[in-house]
């Protein structure tokens, strides 16, 4: 967020310049006159998209690529919707620095063809601001197209398309122009209460109604910006490798453990996030091999395999081992699954683990339990063995 607030503060540091009527092009970005949520939120989210996109901050104070969030209400008059006051006093946002559309003689900037004018949530201009129609560059909006200026030269730029708040489009725009690393956690939630409350939380009865695939798609991606810290917070513990060594070899390969029964062969199948090479040099090759047994024992298996899934420098690697005690057998099936297998592999050699043994780097960083099961299930119940 603070990134954000810098930007609110660059924002009003310009505005204080333009008041003084500088013979300079000024970029303004401005909701509808009803100053709702979505016509309040709608201007700073395309600013700060707009700001970003024209790489304003490789070069600051060239105001020709800073785009200003202008309310479109009277100052002192944003504290009557009392939802907006609150959400803006809840982000510790000074309502004061905000840029009011009084703030500034917008009427010096058009008639000097100074004017820059990017609308959000409405096509055409209030009657009061029609003087400012040849200056409408971009339009972002979801109401009824009334088609006001596709017919003139400055508009650039207009997507009007149904969905329940313009908010919605403008959180997409940064998603497909790949600026959505903009969008933490906090800027997220700060950018989300227009599409709820004009979705009403994306009320189903309402789908296809009210609000409409592009909402729920902004908002599928701000939940998962707001929740980013705490997925990588509770991913880093589980794949953490010391805390995995510190568990100990039976434990490692316990804690993620499944059987599976194909015709008269049961198989186990141990996912860790240790590479093969860590556990044999934490716990030893015996250790390991003595491990692999007891499980084999405990759970009655004749087969049992282990996948790692490691992050190395944020890099992921997944290895793979299969060990049979039937070594006539494994030798049939570790040719079989090198045939079958539909992902890359690269087999990897581990000294003193060769018998009954075959170990695999798996080139494909989605593969899981889930698409390796498949492989040998395809093998035993079609009788490939045999």
């Amino acid at each position: 967020m603070e990134d954000f607030l810098d930007f609110i503060n660059e924002t009003h540091t310009a505005s204080l310049i333009y008041k003084e009527n500088i013979d300079e092009k000024i970029n303004i970005c401005l909701g509808n006159v009803s100053c709702d949520m979505d016509s309040t939120i709608g201007p700073f989210i395309l600013a700060y998209y707009l700001t970003h996109q024209n790489k304003y901050f490789d070069d600051q104070g060239n105001y020709d690529n800073l785009f200003l969030p202008v309310v479109n209400c009277p100052r002192g008059e944003l504290q009557a919707r009392l939802d907006i006051a609150h959400h803006f006093q809840n982000f510790s946002i000074d309502m004061d620095k905000l840029i009011y559309i009084n703030d500034l003689n917008i009427d010096f900037y058009s008639q000097k063809n100074l004017l820059n004018l990017s609308i959000i949530d409405h096509n055409k201009l209030d009657k009061g601001q029609a003087k400012w129609d040849k200056d409408v560059i971009t339009i972002i909006d979801h109401h009824v197209d009334t088609k006001a200026y596709d017919d003139t030269k400055q508009l650039t730029h207009k997507v009007v398309e149904f969905c329940g708040s313009a908010c919605s489009m403008a959180v997409n725009m940064f998603f497909e122009q790949n600026l959505d690393s903009l969008l933490d956690k906090t800027i997220s939630e700060f950018f989300s209460p227009a599409i709820l409350l004009d979705t009403e939380n994306l009320k189903p009865s309402l789908k296809g109604n009210k609000w409409g695939e592009i909402d729920e798609l902004a908002c599928l991606r701000l939940f998962r910006k707001q929740n980013n810290l705490m997925f990588d917070n509770l991913i880093n513990k589980k794949t953490d490798r010391q805390l995995n060594l510190n568990l100990g070899i039976e434990l490692i390969l316990k804690k993620d453990y499944k059987n599976y029964v194909w015709k008269d062969i049961v198989a186990g199948i141990s996912v860790c996030f240790n590479s093969f090479h860590e556990i044999i040099n934490s716990f030893t090759l015996d250790s390991l091999k003595h491990s692999m047994n007891s499980r084999i024992e405990e759970n009655h298996l004749h087969l049992y395999m282990i996948i790692t899934q490691t992050y190395f420098n944020g890099k992921a690697q997944r290895e793979f081992m299969v060990y049979d005690q039937n070594n006539e057998r494994f030798l049939k099936l570790k040719e079989l699954f090198e045939k079958h297998c539909p992902f890359k592999l690269k087999q990897k050699k581990f000294t003193g683990l060769t018998h009954n043994f075959a170990f695999y780097i798996i080139q494909d960083d989605s593969v899981s339990r889930k698409k390796i099961e498949p492989v040998f299930k395809k093998i035993f119940e079609e009788g490939l063995l045999n």
